[in-house]
């Protein structure tokens, strides 16, 4: 095999001797083979050790600021020994071509380089990983001397450039499959619910409200503040907002603001470098992760002053700066944020930032409760019941009327539509009829507003209407006063003409 290196018009031929074809054709077969990267960059590591009879060799990965390194090395070595120059591999990144010193004692070019000279390195070669079409390098293959003295050849980097070549074909498959696994997993699942407005379900006025104002700002990438009570679905809402506008094939990612200590939040926000705290590593954070897409901050209430402040930043200046960090990353995210308390009243209390407040309010959708929204009630529960009989391959086809009118009539101030949702997965499991879900089938807190519900819904099970439900709750005190129109009056709190006025009205005992 006969390999051609050079700059410019002046090409080198090299020819590889059958040892080395014979180490290149294994570890392309094992490309192939083994799934796991770290697993398959440690055997071409050292098998490229092996063949040019290097003392040591890292394959070095590097992020796209070209900061934060990533260090696959030789099982063979130390970690005390994974030390390298990084002037070394900042100019082989920069330039995108093998660096090779035979000799670092009398090459002029590293003469200031004193991070080679604590290290006493004597040779060293360093490859660019690059992939094809990618406008930066990967990260380095690099192997140096440092003990025995040891003339690294051309033959040797040619060599050590075809080996580069499959670790870029071996990471540039394992990013393909990740991207593809990520995008089922955080976008496709996503898809398939249907986040379309007519997809998130409520037909009453007031989501209709909220879709009509979600709907203007889809395609717009101003920052969103999502209110309402716990459960009220704020969460489905940002969903909507992103799979039906122009970031919906980036991703979606959420995190609660309440749910980590702030050291690990800023570290799962912004990212982190190895050492920056105990039991830090070099990781990508959510503003990277989300690149493109939406960041989805829930109860945005629980972040101190510092985190406001930090975030303020990352909304006017559109980058972050990893934890321990000393470079600035450019970040192309929208922000959606959710919180179930009053912020301007946490501003006049001095608990939340001003400024932050006005920046993350550029608007406002309330989410409302569902007891705000109870025609919405019956559509939900038949969803919740479809999907968990499909889960727990149950036949329910529906509810009766008492159970409707129970479900519509409680106020689920719990946690709202989640509150309801684990109602129903929990009437699926323990329903005795195979068909219908009844009103025994129900927690007894449920049961207990049967008989109020009975007031509120109609025989097909739906609300309704105040003229509807004022003839029907006279109609009811009526039954529960044998017809009695003093006691009824009384029990309704009202005097007797104008009872009889609504009589009159309804046409009721005529």
């Amino acid at each position: 095999m006969t390999t051609e290196r050079g700059q410019g018009k002046e090409v080198q031929k090299i020819t590889l001797p059958q040892e080395q074809l014979t180490a290149l054709f294994e570890l392309s077969k094992r490309i192939n083979q083994i799934n796991d990267l770290q697993q398959l960059l440690r055997e071409l590591l050292n098998s490229a050790i092996t063949s040019i009879n290097a003392e040591r060799g890292m394959i070095i990965l590097v992020d796209e600021s070209g900061e934060y390194y990533r260090t696959v090395a030789s099982d063979l070595l130390k970690e005390k020994d994974t030390t390298f120059s990084k002037s070394i591999v900042k100019a082989t990144l920069e330039y995108r071509k093998t660096l090779l010193s035979a000799d670092l004692r009398s090459d002029v070019r590293f003469k200031d380089a004193d991070s080679i000279r604590k290290l006493g390195i004597y040779s060293f070669i360093c490859v660019p990983i690059i992939v094809p079409f990618k406008d930066r390098a990967l990260g380095t293959l690099y192997v140096d001397q440092r003990v025995h003295i040891k003339t690294f050849s051309q033959e040797d980097a040619a060599f050590l450039e075809a080996f580069a070549n499959l670790a870029a074909i071996a990471i540039n498959n394992t990013h393909l499959v990740e991207r593809l696994i990520d995008e089922n997993i955080h976008l496709r699942e996503e898809v398939g619910k249907i986040y379309d407005f007519p997809g998130v379900i409520g037909k009453s006025e007031i989501m209709q409200k909220v879709f009509h104002e979600a709907k203007q700002i889809m395609d717009d990438d101003c920052t969103v503040l999502l209110t309402g009570e716990s459960g009220s679905g704020k969460e489905v809402i940002a969903k909507a907002i992103h799979y039906n506008g122009n970031r919906k094939n980036k991703p979606f990612l959420a995190i609660n603001c309440g749910a980590l200590p702030e050291t690990l939040l800023e570290a799962e926000l912004f990212g982190s470098v190895r050492g920056a705290f105990t039991g830090a590593v070099d990781k990508q954070g959510l503003f990277q992760a989300a690149s493109g897409g939406t960041l989805f901050l829930d109860e945005i209430h629980h972040t101190s002053e510092a985190m406001q402040i930090k975030l303020l930043r990352v909304l006017q200046e559109k980058e972050i700066r990893r934890v321990g960090g000393t470079k600035n990353v450019k970040v192309n995210v929208r922000l959606i944020c959710a919180t179930n308390e009053d912020l301007q009243k946490a501003v006049r209390e001095k608990r939340f930032r001003q400024d932050f407040y006005y920046r993350i309010n550029v608007v406002t959708i309330n989410v409302p409760a569902l007891r705000d929204r109870r025609d919405d009630i019956p559509l939900l529960a038949q969803h919740f019941l479809e999907k968990y009989a499909r889960q727990k391959a149950k036949s329910m086809r529906g509810f009766d009327t008492k159970a409707l009118g129970a479900l519509s009539a409680y106020d689920w101030t719990e946690n709202n539509v989640r509150e309801l949702e684990n109602e129903i997965e929990h009437a699926v499991i323990f329903a005795k009829d195979a068909e219908t879900i009844g009103i025994n089938d129900l927690s007894e807190r449920i049961r207990n507003t049967s008989d109020t519900a009975a007031v509120l819904i109609d025989e097909g099970g739906k609300m309704l209407n105040y003229h509807d439900f004022e003839r029907k709750y006279i109609e009811y005190i009526l039954l529960q006063a044998n017809g009695n129109k003093a006691k009824a009056a009384k029990i309704m709190g009202i005097p007797r003409s104008t009872l009889r006025g609504k009589l009159r009205k309804y046409r009721i005992g005529q």
